[in-house]
């Protein structure tokens, strides 16, 4: 999911957590050394994982077959047992740290960093402040009330808008995605600057789409749910909002990123007449087919399952909220409590690395926004995935229970043949999370006239889409070459010339 997207600082954060008590910054000295040390590490914590879960896990399942009050009588020696194994995984990241080579400086106050407006401010707030108009939209799918943040038309208001674009961020995001490398880079405000309506979704469960018509946002009922069900009912419900109020004529693009992309391809092949709605899908780090994953988060997938099961005994279905025990995890990357050079080296090794293309000044204001809210059944999902051999499925519930949803032991695929949109993929060669090799599965799924674009830097990563220095003319650029080709061919099917 773009490496789980922002998860791509949770999950390895633990390893840094020492450091922040030092006062110190560091950085790796050589990137190399780095890395095959942190190859190495994940590994045995892979090990560590399965031995501190599997033993509570296993406990877990025969008590709770025969004593009612389980979680009440076991809750505190689970517990224990999860923050000992965190505690484990903190130690041995703080001698793994004191053993590499470091240059070291003087990290910089906090305080400093808090002086940032966009950390503590909402999407729109950040919009207004750029300068732009921004509309709130809300849209009711199975009880759930979404908002889409809107920037109808271009900063000076000057240009009508021409036709209309809906950018879909990735998991444990928002729409603060588009917006957050500023003005000159950030894909929405190009895009409604170059004369386009810009629709900005926010998924079922995150911060702007956190309330329901019935269900409280801290049930189990409210978090039963993955990408499929956003797949399925939410992004229909947006295109319809987005078409109802464009008007006829109006042709809609989409362009998703990382999990954005997944629901998109999961959409069209579940309700295939939306293939005649939408003019064009782009997938920016298409997620769909995940055999060949480069990131440590591959190690983990095997027992997503068990560690979301442990989770929710718990009575967290969230996806590792602020205040659960995995939680704890994260806050070692939190803006308050490290240094930005910590969870840069992190992100760069999860996601890949990218020095130059990285703004560093940046990260406190990505990091605020990070972690927006999702379901444990949506990262379980993605985690399937990783598992499924090269299937693109719906969620596994296991032999039994998958009989009783869909009539067979396995789970079915998602029928990509019933996809006839235009699409065009983006990958990059530094994506560790959207492989050349996935991404060449997908295309041969896809319709002939897929047209596929690589990213022109050998460096670019899962997130430099959303981040990077040069956006402007290594992805940018295409994406409105791309949109103006779309919207000037009265018959999409001849959209790529071919």
């Amino acid at each position: 999911m773009n490496a789980l997207h922002y998860v791509c600082v949770l999950l390895a954060s633990s390893a840094a957590f020492p450091l922040q008590t030092t006062g110190w910054t560091f950085e790796m000295n050589p990137i190399q050394n780095f890395s095959d040390n942190m190859k190495s590490f994940f590994e045995v914590q892979k090990n560590l994982v399965e031995q501190a879960f599997n033993a509570s896990y296993q406990e877990a399942v025969r008590m709770k077959n025969s004593v009612s009050n389980y979680v009440e009588d076991q809750g505190e020696k689970i517990s224990a047992d999860i923050n000992n194994y965190v505690e484990n995984v903190r130690q041995k990241g703080k001698k793994m740290a004191d053993s590499w080579s470091y240059s070291y400086m003087q990290a910089e106050e906090p305080n400093a960093r808090m002086e940032i407006p966009e950390m503590s401010l909402s999407v729109p707030s950040i919009i207004t402040r750029n300068g732009y108009t921004c509309e709130t939209h809300t849209v009711v799918s199975q009880g759930y009330m979404l908002n889409i943040h809107r920037i109808p038309r271009s900063k000076d208001g000057g240009r009508i808008p021409k036709n209309a674009v809906i950018l879909q961020h990735g998991l444990f995001a928002s729409s603060a995605d588009w917006i957050l490398n500023g003005p000159d880079k950030g894909l929405a405000y190009v895009l409604a600057d170059a004369g386009y309506d810009v629709w900005m979704p926010n998924i079922r469960g995150n911060r702007y789409s956190k309330e329901h018509a019935i269900l409280k946002s801290d049930s189990k009922s409210y978090w039963n749910f993955s990408w499929h069900d956003v797949a399925l009912h939410d992004l229909p419900a947006v295109i319809d909002h987005v078409v109802e109020h464009t008007g006829d004529g109006v042709k809609i693009t989409y362009i998703g990123h990382s999990m954005g992309t997944t629901m998109l391809f999961a959409m069209l092949s579940l309700r295939p007449e939306y293939n005649d709605i939408l003019s064009a899908g782009f997938a920016l780090a298409p997620v769909t087919f995940l055999t060949d994953v480069q990131s440590p988060i591959k190690s983990l997938a095997p027992i997503a399952s068990n560690v979301a099961y442990m989770e929710m005994l718990y009575g967290s279905h969230e996806f590792i909220p602020k205040d659960s025990v995995l939680g704890k995890m994260s806050n070692s990357c939190d803006v308050d409590n490290v240094d930005s050079l910590v969870c840069k080296n992190v992100i760069f090794y999860i996601c890949g690395y990218n020095e130059k293309q990285f703004n560093k000044t940046l990260l406190p204001v990505f990091l605020s926004n990070l972690g927006t809210g999702t379901s444990w059944k949506t990262a379980v999902h993605f985690a399937q995935e990783i598992t499924a051999g090269g299937r693109f499925q719906q969620f596994d519930y296991g032999k039994k229970d998958n009989l009783k949803m869909y009539g067979t032991e396995r789970p079915p695929e998602y029928d990509l043949s019933k996809i006839t949109l235009p699409i065009k993929l983006f990958w990059a060669q530094n994506d560790l999370l959207s492989s050349e090799k996935d991404v060449q599965l997908l295309t041969e799924k896809l319709p002939s006239t897929t047209e596929v674009y690589k990213v022109p830097d050998p460096e670019f990563n899962h997130l430099d889409y959303l981040w990077a220095i040069d956006a402007p003319t290594l992805v940018n650029k295409e994406v409105l070459q791309s949109l103006d080709k779309v919207n000037s061919l009265k018959n999409s099917n001849s959209l790529w010339g071919w």
